[in-house]
């Protein structure tokens, strides 16, 4: 929830209300930033206690599909720079009892925010999991998840299909149990180390990801990799590549009718609340 996007203002009337209408609907908050920045931080950490959350959501950058090349030679600079941004806001985390979760939101690999972490080392420092958006840096969701699992504040339950092309491969959005994600088995995984942790339903990207693993400056700012560190994700890759002639173009990219789209939307939504119930999460 972005309370800055969707409140008339922060005040703490608006913000009172807005958390009595959740409670009124039984519903959870976790508010929601955008890309880590001291300003942002310091107007939405109060703005999240008002809200009765103990979680603001953000992000590093707008990379997507973990393409780092309009940051040539300076991926490195800027994740140290969010560091810093992050650190210089932590004594207000603190009086407040909010902690800042981090997303891998398409950009960033296991290793940049286990980094970040360690070298935060606060509570109030942590990660929201995407578990759809790992296979944009190629990797896979249990290996990710497990490497953060101490730090992991917030999950965005997301699948993806994969579908190949000249330059990689692109991510198409799905219900959750139409793609590649195990879910039963990441989330035997969360819930047996965190038990109570939130979660929410979030369906992938209207256009999908292009992840262009097979184009030689992709790789430029990504630390070099054994291969076998990336078995667990070509495995999951193989195994769940679809047919190159499948259509994977979604009802957005094919430029459907309003009524096509919202129906399109919610029948997604249906879907991936009756997978959860059948597997038992809710």
């Amino acid at each position: 929830f972005p309370p800055d996007g969707c409140l008339p203002d922060l005040s703490e009337d608006s913000l009172s209300r807005a958390r009595a209408y959740a409670e009124e609907q039984g519903q959870f908050l976790v508010a929601d930033g955008g890309i880590v920045e001291e300003e942002m931080l310091r107007k939405l950490i109060p703005a999240a206690k008002g809200l009765g959350t103990p979680t603001l959501r953000v992000i590093l950058s707008g990379i997507l599909g973990g393409d780092r090349r309009p940051l040539a030679g300076k991926w490195d600079e800027h994740l140290d720079s969010c560091i810093a941004t992050l650190r210089s806001v932590l004594p207000m985390a603190s009086e407040y009892g909010v902690s800042i979760a981090v997303e891998n939101h398409s950009d960033a690999t296991s290793r940049d925010l286990l980094r970040m972490c360690e070298e935060l080392d606060s509570e109030y420092i942590g990660i929201t999991l995407d578990t759809g958006n790992v296979l944009s840096v190629l990797e896979e969701p249990i290996g990710y998840a497990t490497r953060l699992m101490p730090f992991l504040k917030n999950v965005h339950l997301k699948d993806y299909t994969i579908h190949p092309s000249d330059e990689g491969y692109r991510i198409a959005r799905c219900a959750l149990g139409k793609g590649v994600v195990d879910f039963p088995a990441l989330l035997e995984v969360i819930d047996r180390h965190h038990p109570v942790i939130t979660k929410t339903i979030e369906l992938g990207a209207v256009h999908a990801r292009h992840v262009r693993m097979l184009m030689d400056d992709y790789w430029a700012e990504f630390p070099d990799r054994v291969f076998s560190d990336m078995l667990p994700h070509q495995r999951l890759f193989w195994d769940h590549v679809r047919p190159r002639a499948e259509d994977w173009r979604t009802p957005h990219e094919k430029a459907a009718s309003d009524d096509d789209l919202a129906a399109y939307e919610t029948r997604q939504f249906k879907e991936s609340v009756a997978y959860l119930k059948e597997i038992g999460v809710i």
